[in-house]
């Protein structure tokens, strides 16, 4: 039987910027809790809806939670972000933990990741493990990486002109909405950049991860041979892991973007962290 559901959508105000959502109430799932999806680095809440395939069958494992962080879809910037405060994780994740109880979004979560998203979710798993019962994650970006020489390079002439700049300047000139495949520089992504070390640091700095809850994460056989990284994408990935016995990561041949390439596949490890977590709630 489909299941339909019609999105509650909201504007929130956080720190002087308005943050987008989408809540997706499922009553007829098992899973009584939320699915919290975050998104990668410079894409918005619909790298999760564009593959229709995907979206209707993860409708039906549980109630969906989705947003845009600041200055991403249609969530206005921060111009507080700056040179000295850059987009890190506990940024990100002090704006989700308000966004979510403003919200009334029910716990327990399960964390659903993509990419540099990872990042995000690993951290608010660690420092809120009392509400997650499970992570699911897509090709995440590794706990603790280095980015290639070659990737840093890429981006040395755009660094050098958004350094000039205010925050806000940033925002007007390389906006999520302006990004192409020339100019993929985005005033996000390279806030995020600035951030980085620091998102590191402070990833590592939170309490190892609990083992109560199962994490699955779905390394593509593409980002094992691309990744921007120094290193192996897959032998790092697997740094996320617990000491859970349901706890796997597992190779996909496919892009990036599993959830669009695979949407089936990614789908049915939902669907067994849904069944998992409703035992266990």
């Amino acid at each position: 039987m489909p299941f339909h559901a019609f999105a509650q959508v909201n504007f929130t105000e956080i720190d002087g910027s308005i943050l987008h959502s989408q809540y997706y109430p499922i009553p007829n799932a098992k899973f009584k809790g939320t699915i919290i999806f975050q998104n990668g680095a410079t894409t918005s809440l619909e790298e999760w809806t564009e593959n229709k395939t995907f979206f209707e069958c993860i409708k039906q494992h549980g109630n969906l939670f989705m947003y845009d962080r600041s200055g991403l879809g249609e969530s206005s910037p921060d111009f507080s972000i700056s040179l000295r405060r850059p987009i890190t994780a506990q940024l990100v994740n002090s704006k989700l933990i308000r966004l979510l109880k403003r919200n009334h979004i029910k716990s327990p979560y399960i964390l659903v990741s993509h990419s540099y998203g990872g990042m995000h979710a690993g951290y608010f798993a660690r420092k809120y493990p009392d509400l997650v019962v499970s992570i699911l994650m897509v090709d995440p970006v590794p706990s603790n990486y280095q980015y290639s020489d070659k990737f840093r390079k890429q981006f040395e002439f755009n660094i050098a002109k958004m350094e000039r700049m205010s925050s806000r300047e940033a925002y007007k000139l390389y906006s999520f909405s302006r990004s192409s495949k020339d100019n993929k520089m985005t005033a996000d992504s390279f806030y995020q950049l600035k951030g980085f070390e620091k998102t590191i640091e402070q990833v590592a700095k939170q309490p190892s991860m609990s083992s109560k809850f199962p994490i699955i994460i779905a390394s593509s056989t593409y980002m094992d041979k691309k990744a921007p990284i120094k290193g192996s994408w897959c032998n790092l990935q697997k740094h996320w892991l617990n000491q859970n016995p349901n706890s796997i990561i597992f190779r996909v041949n496919s892009g990036h973007f599993m959830q669009i390439d695979r949407p089936k596949l990614i789908c049915e490890q939902l669907n067994k962290l849904a069944k998992i977590s409703t035992q266990s709630s």
